[in-house]
């Protein structure tokens, strides 16, 4: 796991540094500066904006898998590059037609609910366009073994330029709309950066080579396309959705509310989705090589990792669950539990390691589509029954149920076809000892009126615990290596 290891790791870095920018910008600051309606604009001009980018691309990531049999640096890929441009344009401008001529009825069942969304729909166009292309570049660098890239524009650059406009609004130096102008340029700035890298790299290549496209490799893709395109669409619908049902039954302020809440819930997700970015072309040239034992061997590291990270990430989420919401105005109380039952179900997802990367890339990557049918059912009709009774917690509870059946099928067709699963005897050991610590942080450490210094000491003392269980039982070599490692140069 040498190159998965080292582009998850300094992802992962990255990722937590923009956890920090973007706790002190969108959960500290931003509740002072603008209101939960406002809160709830941003959000659903995003879940929009992610929605109709991930169809624009018409599934072309999809042939992420088939990239090692373009690969040739010298033949510049064979227009690999320009092809997905070419396809990205062509998607892009079909949904920014949509989105213009179906204006009214995007908006008209939120008009009285979300006013301020229909004053600033059409920041969805730019939005649309540069997160289409941002998603280009980015896979595009992750097949050529540069996935960090698009991580740290993400996660950490496109966070510290939003903090720097949530503060121009918090010392009142703009207004609100002058705010949401920074705010866009600050969405589309990380696809100018990566282009320019790629151009610095010298990878920005946009010749074609029609004659690589013979009639074999065009109906590949095509068939690749199909399927990636419910695929690749559906985790972002499923994302999604539950905002906007918020949204048409409760208005922008709860959406909002459910924002901020599932902004905590997903740091459990960050180190999955470093892993996942390099994952799958490590994987698929595994494919490519038939090396079965390589495939399982990273099935089975990346799930005990997974486990081991996001279970530390969660109880220390909730541990301090209460002291989190001292930083926000009272009426952010709501999403108490979002942030629980969402973490949860992202607890479950990354214990699961790459079963999707696997499922995607391999031949069998029709049945992956037809379980994220299933995906996209389940969240729907789970949504439509729980937000009506519990609000926004409903929302959170199915998101949680969605996520463990999608990866319990997911799981058992893997295990079905392939013979292999990702757990080891280690996997409930690691939760276990999870739990234990979660309890004695909870019992042991006294709680302390200054939530400051109540955060820190807790923390301090899971982590500290927590992380010495790991190492002495020898729950991951990975980490063990990496742990003795830091240990080492400290030493030094």
């Amino acid at each position: 796991m040498g190159i998965i290891q080292q582009q998850t790791i300094k992802g992962t870095i990255y990722s937590y540094l923009g956890v920090f920018i973007g706790f002190i910008s969108i959960n500290v600051i931003q509740p002072h500066a603008l209101t939960t309606e406002q809160v709830g604009l941003n959000g659903i001009l995003l879940s929009f904006s992610m929605l109709f980018s991930q169809f624009a691309t018409l599934g072309f990531s999809g042939t992420s898998r088939y990239f090692p049999y373009f690969r040739n640096e010298e033949k510049k890929h064979h227009g690999y590059l320009f092809l997905y441009c070419v396809v990205a344009l062509i998607g892009t401008a079909i949904f920014i037609t949509a989105v213009c001529v179906f204006k009214e009825e995007i908006i008209s069942s939120k008009a009285q609910k979300s006013s301020l969304f229909s004053q600033y729909y059409w920041f969805l166009i730019p939005l649309i366009i540069f997160t289409v292309f941002f998603n280009v570049f980015e896979m595009y660098a992750r097949v050529l073994y540069n996935a960090a890239s698009g991580r740290i524009l993400t996660e950490f650059t496109k966070r510290l330029f939003i903090l720097i406009t949530i503060l121009l609004i918090y010392f009142n130096l703009v207004d609100f709309n002058t705010f949401m102008i920074l705010w866009l340029i600050a969405n589309i700035i990380p696809t100018l950066l990566l282009t320019a890298r790629l151009i610095r790299d010298k990878q920005f290549h946009l010749e074609p080579n029609f004659k690589f496209l013979d009639k074999e490799t065009r109906t590949k893709i095509i068939r690749i396309c199909i399927f990636s395109l419910l695929t690749a669409s559906s985790p972002v619908i499923v994302d999604n959705i539950d905002r906007y049902i918020i949204n048409e039954k409760f208005g922008l302020s709860n959406t909002g509310i459910y924002t901020m809440a599932l902004y905590f819930a997903t740091i459990i997700t960050l180190p999955a989705r470093s892993l996942y970015s390099i994952a799958t072309t490590v994987i698929a040239e595994a494919w490519k090589a038939n090396d079965m034992g390589a495939i399982r061997s990273v099935y089975k590291k990346s799930s005990i990792n997974q486990i081991i990270t996001s279970t530390f990430l969660f109880i220390i989420i909730w541990a301090n669950v209460d002291n989190i919401f001292h930083f926000l105005p009272p009426d952010y109380q709501s999403g108490k539990y979002v942030i629980f039952f969402i973490a949860i179900g992202y607890l479950i997802d990354s214990s699961t390691g790459i079963n999707g990367v696997i499922m995607s890339t391999s031949k069998y990557f029709r049945y992956d589509a037809m379980f994220y049918v299933l995906l996209i059912g389940v969240t729907v009709v789970c949504n439509l029954i729980l937000v009506p009774i519990y609000g926004i917690t409903g929302a959170a509870i199915a998101t949680a149920i969605t996520l463990f059946i999608f990866n319990l099928f997911r799981c058992l067709f893997i295990l079905y076809v392939f013979k292999m699963h990702p757990f080891t005897f280690k996997s409930p050991y690691t939760v276990l000892i999870g739990i234990v610590i979660y309890f004695l942080s909870v019992w042991i450490v006294p709680h302390i009126d200054n939530f400051i210094i109540d955060t820190i000491i807790r923390t301090a003392f899971i982590t500290v615990v927590y992380w010495a269980c790991i190492y002495y039982l020898k729950l991951s070599d990975d980490i063990n290596r990496l742990l003795t490692g830091y240990v080492m140069k400290y030493r030094k």
